[in-house]
C-alpha cells in the first residue's frame, strides 16, 4: 500500500493501459464475427454498383459559357457593357494616367465618344481609328459618327448620304449689270430695259410683266410708279420694276435710271467618291453619283453652298474645302 502511495501516477498509467489494451482485443474479435456491420445495408459496399454516365449537355453549355463570358446587366455611365464578369475590362495609358474607356470621362478620339467606339468594336487603342474607313465604303469612322443620324461603320450598307462628299473647291462670280430706263407708253404696259453685260441688240430690249428679258435669266414680275427726288432737291420719275432671277427666285428691284448690279455666282466642286468635278451656276441642277441624287445649288458664297435634294427637299450647307 506504501508503495501504491508512492507511485500513483505510475500506477495510473498501468490501469489506463490496460483498459486500452483489453476493448482493442474485444474489437479485433468483434471484427473477426462480422457481427460490427450486421446493420449496415448490404449494397453500401456493393462493387456492383454501377457510376453514372457523364452529362454531355452540361459540359456543352458550360463550354458555351466560358467561350461568351457572361457581361453585367446594366450599362456604364457612357452606354457601354461594364464587361466581362470574369476579365476585366481594358484600361489605357496615356500621358503618363491610367484612362477607363468605358467609365472614365476623358474621351480618346474627340469628337468621336468612346461608348460609339466601344458599341461598334472599334479599336479605340488605334489612334488613327477616326480616319480609318472601317467597312470599305468611302466613309471614315468620324465622318459615320457625325452623319445625321448617325451611321454603322461597320457596315457598308449603312452609309452617310453622298452629299458629304460633295466639297466646294472655287467660288466665281461674275456681276450681270442691268438698269430701267422707264416706261415708254406712260402706262406701265411696256418696259425698256438695258443689259449691259449682253451684246448687240440684246443689250437694249422692250419687255412686259411676265416675260423673260432674253439671254438673261430675269423674268418681270412687277411694276410701281413713284415720285421721288434727286440729291439736289429735285422732283425726279422713281418708278420701281421687280425682277426675279428665275435660277435663284432671288428678287431685284431696279430704280429707273439706276444701274442695279446681280452677280452670276458659280462654283466649282468634286465629288470625293468618284473624283469627277463639276461647275455650277446658281440655279443649275445635276446628278450626283453613287445613288442618282438630283440636287441643285440654290445659294453659293465665297465660303459655302447651299445644295437642295429635289427628291425630299433636304438643304444640305457645304463649306469652302481647304485641301
Amino acid at each position: 500500500m506504501d508503495w501504491l502511495k508512492k507511485n500513483y501516477d505510475i500506477a495510473l498509467l498501468a490501469l489506463g493501459t490496460l483498459v486500452i489494451l483489453t476493448s482493442s482485443v474485444f474489437l479485433f474479435f468483434k471484427l473477426q464475427s462480422g457481427t460490427a456491420f450486421q446493420n449496415t445495408p448490404a449494397n453500401h459496399f456493393s462493387s456492383s454498383t454501377k457510376t453514372n454516365e457523364p452529362n454531355f449537355a452540361a459540359i456543352t453549355s458550360a463550354e458555351t459559357i466560358l467561350a461568351n463570358p457572361t457581361t453585367w446587366g446594366d450599362k456604364s455611365p457612357n452606354g457601354g457593357e461594364r464587361g466581362s464578369l470574369f476579365v476585366s475590362r481594358p484600361y489605357l495609358v496615356k500621358d503618363d494616367k491610367l484612362i477607363d474607356p468605358i467609365e472614365g470621362n476623358e474621351q480618346l478620339h474627340p469628337p468621336i465618344t468612346n461608348a460609339w467606339l466601344i458599341k461598334y468594336g472599334l479599336n479605340y487603342a488605334d489612334s488613327t481609328i477616326k480616319d480609318q474607313d472601317s467597312d470599305g465604303d468611302g466613309f471614315t469612322n468620324l465622318e459615320e459618327f457625325n452623319a445625321d443620324p448617325q451611321t454603322d461603320p461597320r457596315d457598308k450598307g449603312s452609309a452617310p448620304s453622298p452629299i458629304s462628299k460633295l466639297k466646294l473647291v472655287k467660288f466665281e462670280a461674275k456681276p450681270f449689270r442691268i438698269e430701267f430706263k422707264g416706261d415708254p407708253s406712260g402706262e406701265g404696259v411696256e418696259f425698256q430695259i438695258n443689259a449691259k453685260e449682253l451684246k448687240g441688240s440684246a443689250k437694249s430690249q422692250y419687255k412686259k410683266i411676265g416675260e423673260i428679258i432674253d439671254g438673261a435669266p430675269y423674268k418681270i414680275i412687277k411694276y410701281e410708279k413713284k415720285d421721288g427726288v434727286n440729291d439736289k432737291g429735285l422732283a425726279i420719275d422713281a418708278s420701281e420694276l421687280t425682277i426675279q432671277n428665275t435660277d435663284t427666285d432671288v428678287k431685284i428691284v431696279l430704280i429707273k435710271n439706276k444701274e442695279s448690279n446681280d452677280p452670276t455666282s458659280f462654283g466649282e466642286f468634286i465629288n470625293l467618291l468618284t473624283n469627277e468635278k463639276v461647275r455650277l451656276k446658281e440655279g443649275d441642277s445635276f446628278v450626283m453619283q453613287p445613288g442618282s441624287k438630283n440636287l441643285k445649288l440654290i445659294k453659293i458664297s465665297q465660303h459655302e453652298a447651299q445644295l437642295q435634294d429635289m427628291a425630299s427637299g433636304k438643304i444640305t450647307t457645304i463649306g469652302k474645302w481647304e485641301y
